[in-house]
Formats: structure tokens, sequence, C-alpha cells
């Protein structure tokens, strides 16, 4: 299929690997990268013969726009991958708007009150396990700002890696025992998904959602409840090995039904 995305392809954007997997598929993808390009409504409004037009997030696009995309399209596919707090009327207007939306988070799809929940997963072409070494017990990769300050301030040793993208995030993960996730506005990143699939050990907060993903609390990961519980969970499991490499093998055998190859095949059906 020919298939215009309208997306971010800046480094570190996961519209590169999801426009990679669509490629993967064999569909013809344009990128348009909206946000670099002056006037870009004016610009898309042109866009005609396109079997999908698929818009993430689509910031600022216009309702008129809209509107002509789907009168010169055969199929208009919007996508959100963020949480309801992100999610304002002009999203949800574009949703509506759309032949069919999707959405990453559980509290975004129960806003919009239509589409359907697609995990965003991860890239099967980075996201593999890797052979190094263990240099840390316990590791956190993200930014750290809110909750993610106080739950980490808190802790005694975290190696604190703040970015990592692509094959470094597979090896820094391969160094933890532990990797520990922190959810924010109660919804789990993609990095939960990639630590999975890199074969490492997750100690991670609940998401509202979870059960959306068939992962299961201490069979494919561990949740802790609060500081406290975090502070016992981390001295448990790495005194106790075996039982770690016993979860993250599951954990890693499991997310495998979520990668973004599985995506591209659900938002091109």
């Amino acid at each position: 299929m020919r298939i215009l995305f309208v997306g971010v392809f800046t480094e570190g954007s996961t519209n590169n690997s999801q426009r990679d997997c669509l490629r993967n598929l064999g569909h013809d993808v344009e990128e348009f990268p909206y946000r670099s390009i002056s006037n870009f409504n004016i610009v898309l409004q042109e866009k005609t013969g396109y079997d999908i037009v698929l818009i993430a997030k689509g910031n600022g696009t216009s309702k008129y726009t809209m509107g002509k995309l789907k009168h010169n399209n055969k199929k208009i596919v919007y996508w959100f991958p963020d949480p309801a707090t992100t999610f304002t009327m002009e999203m949800a207007e574009k949703a509506m708007l759309s032949d069919i939306a999707f959405f990453d988070k559980k509290s975004s799809l129960e806003k919009a009150k239509l589409g359907r929940y697609i995990c965003e997963g991860y890239d099967e072409s980075v996201d593999f396990v890797q052979n190094v070494k263990k240099e840390y017990d316990i590791s956190f990769i993200g930014n750290v700002y809110g909750n993610r300050s106080t739950v980490l301030g808190r802790l005694n040793d975290v190696k604190i890696i703040s970015s990592a993208y692509g094959l470094q995030h597979s090896i820094e993960v391969g160094k933890s025992r532990i990797n520990l996730n922190i959810c924010t506005d109660s919804c789990a990143s993609d990095r939960v998904y990639k630590i999975l699939a890199a074969g490492g050990f997750l100690l991670t907060d609940d998401w509202y959602g979870r059960e959306l993903t068939g992962l299961v609390d201490g069979e494919d990961l561990v949740v802790y409840k609060d500081i406290s519980d975090l502070q016992e969970k981390i001295i448990y499991y790495l005194n106790n090995e075996d039982l770690r490499n016993k979860i993250s093998k599951s954990g890693m055998k499991n997310v495998k039904k979520l990668t973004r190859m599985e995506w591209a095949n659900e938002v091109t059906k």
C-alpha cells in the first residue's frame, strides 16, 4: 500500500522504527515531517491518492485539512501514543474525523470513547539480548523529574542513564541486574517493552491498563507498590539470581507479541 506517514522523524522518535516496520511489510511509505514544514496544513491539503494517511498525534492539523485528506485519500488512520492528560479537544477532533483511531494508553482510549488499543511495543532490530557483563546492581534509564526524583532519591547506588538510544539501550539493559522503571501519569512508556525484549529483569510500579499487554506481575516482571516495597524487593531479587533469571526469560518470551511489526500489521489492516 501507498502510505503517507504524518509524524516526527528526528533522532530518538519512535516514528522512525514504525516507518521502517511499515516498509519491511512491503508498503511504500512517504514521510511527512509536519513539525519542520512551514505552513504544513497547506502542503498537507494537497496530498492525494494514498491508500492510508497515518497521522501520529498531528498537533496543529486543522479540521479543514482532515476533511481534505479524507476526501482525497482512501483511509485516514489516527495514532495517539500518549497519556490522557495530553489528549486535548484538538486530538479528539482528529480521532473523530479519522476512519479509525488507535491508542497506546488505556486512559486515552477511555477518554476518547472511540477507537482501539494497540501497543506501541519495541523495535526488534535493536531491542534484543546483548552479550555484556553485569556492571550495575540496579539502573534507571530515562529523564529524572517529578516523582522519579523522589523515588530515586530514596535508593542507594542506582546507575542513572539519562540517554540511551538504539542498540545502546539494550546494551545498558544487559549491564544491569535490576532494571528499574518509574511510570509517569500512571502510564508505561515503550521502555518497559524494550527492557523485557533485551532480556532485562524489570522492576516497575504498576500502570493503568497493564492487563491489555498480557504481562503478569511475578511472572514476566515484578511490580512494587511503594518506596518501602521497592527497597525490600531490590534486596530480595539481588539475592535471588535464579528467580531473576526465570522472570526475565518469561518476560522476554511473552513480550514478543508486542513488537513494532505487530503495531504495523494492526494499523494497516
